[in-house]
């Protein structure tokens, strides 16, 4: 069974490594050969310490790990891992396009380095008295160094990728769990990935979630919208971890074409809470279930709750009135201190929370 299992892993993932000079990079990403998702380049995070040490390492040829891309059914690459380091060398010529500005470029200054200490001040092309230009000869050098690429070549399977990526970029120390998510969901579908964030960032999403500009730079509110989806359409089990939970099963959605099906399930419940219970139809009445704030048993309960029973609730003539009771009566039951108390885990939580909602929103089912 084992061997079996393995032979079709192997079948699936076809695999060749080369090594490409930093110039010939430079070139396949001017002319969109090689692909820097705008999702994955926001998380472009080195410091200016970190990058110039990369440069160091170029130039006195220390090893560097190779990259591992995506070859697409028309020949071209996208970065699967590596965006730190590749990123830094296109910043450091000056090619790499800003990604709140494609018409602009980005470049950087070095600081100096343990055993480089003179690159303090220098860039690719010197733009005034305080900097000074890499040397000609220098720059042949680093054009002429080679990166190793580990190619994903088509026509592996695509699930490959996002599978890759998520093994060796999750919880990394420059990404949150929900950066490191929707890098896979672009690499999954781009299209449902960018849908999803346009209403994530609606401002009537972001009250009702009582989302901050903070939380909104973090994703929180595209977070929030994912754990939607997969609660609803995904069932959880003890052994999961959280995050593994949230990252495999918004791909399993993906995977099985329910994005449709999950964009109006999130539209029509968002829909739904706001007109039942307005911009607070998420907090509890003040002196009632806690401080009046956004919590996560909120999401897991009352969204969730409707969420689940959306086509029985939408055949319902009181469909409305019937929600709006509901969500009363579960802020006033001894559930909502239950799912309050201290040192809740997160995953003990969601397996009280969610099945209580699913069952209290359920018209058919006689609650108390």
């Amino acid at each position: 069974m084992l061997k079996a299992e393995i032979e079709d892993a192997k079948r699936a993932v076809n695999t060749d490594r080369v090594q490409i000079t930093i110039g010939e990079v430079a070139t396949m990403y001017s002319s969109e050969e090689l692909n820097i998702l705008p999702d994955f380049q926001r998380l472009h995070r080195w410091s200016l310490e970190k990058k110039s040490n990369f440069v160091e390492s170029v130039l006195i040829g220390i090893p560097i790990p190779p990259v591992f891309v995506f070859e697409t059914d028309v020949g071209t690459w996208e970065l699967v891992d590596g965006l730190q380091r590749v990123s830094t060398i296109l910043e450091f010529m000056g090619v790499l396009k800003d990604v709140d500005n494609p018409e602009a470029t980005k470049r950087s200054v070095l600081a100096g380095t343990k055993y480089l200490p003179s690159l303090e001040g220098v860039a690719w092309e010197a733009r005034n008295p305080e900097e000074s230009n890499l040397e000609k000869a220098m720059q042949l050098f680093f054009r002429r160094a080679r990166l190793d690429f580990e190619i994903l070549k088509h026509p592996s399977d695509p699930k490959t990728k996002y599978d890759l990526f998520q093994r060796l970029n999750r919880g990394g120390a420059y990404a949150n769990e929900q950066e490191v998510r929707t890098c896979s969901m672009v690499l999954a579908d781009e299209t449902f990935t960018q849908l999803l964030k346009d209403i994530a960032g609606q401002e009537e999403i972001q009250t009702l979630f009582r989302v901050t500009a903070d939380q909104h730079k973090k994703q929180r509110d595209l977070e929030y919208l994912v754990r939607l989806i997969v609660h609803t359409f995904v069932g959880y089990s003890s052994k999961m971890d959280i995050e593994e939970y949230f990252s495999n099963g918004i791909l399993k959605v993906i995977e099985d074409e329910r994005q449709a099906e999950a964009i109006e399930t999130v539209n029509w419940v968002t829909e739904t809470l706001r007109r039942v219970g307005g911009d607070d139809v998420m907090l509890p009445a003040e002196g009632v279930g806690g401080a009046p704030r956004f919590s996560l048993r909120a999401l897991e309960v009352i969204a969730v709750g409707v969420a689940k029973n959306r086509v029985a609730l939408m055949a319902k003539a009181d469909c409305d009135e019937f929600v709006r009771q509901q969500i009363t009566g579960f802020w006033q039951h001894q559930i909502v201190t239950e799912l309050s108390s201290g040192g809740m885990r997160g995953t003990t939580r969601i397996q009280r929370s969610v099945p209580f909602g699913e069952q209290w929103f359920n018209p058919d089912v006689q609650n108390n």
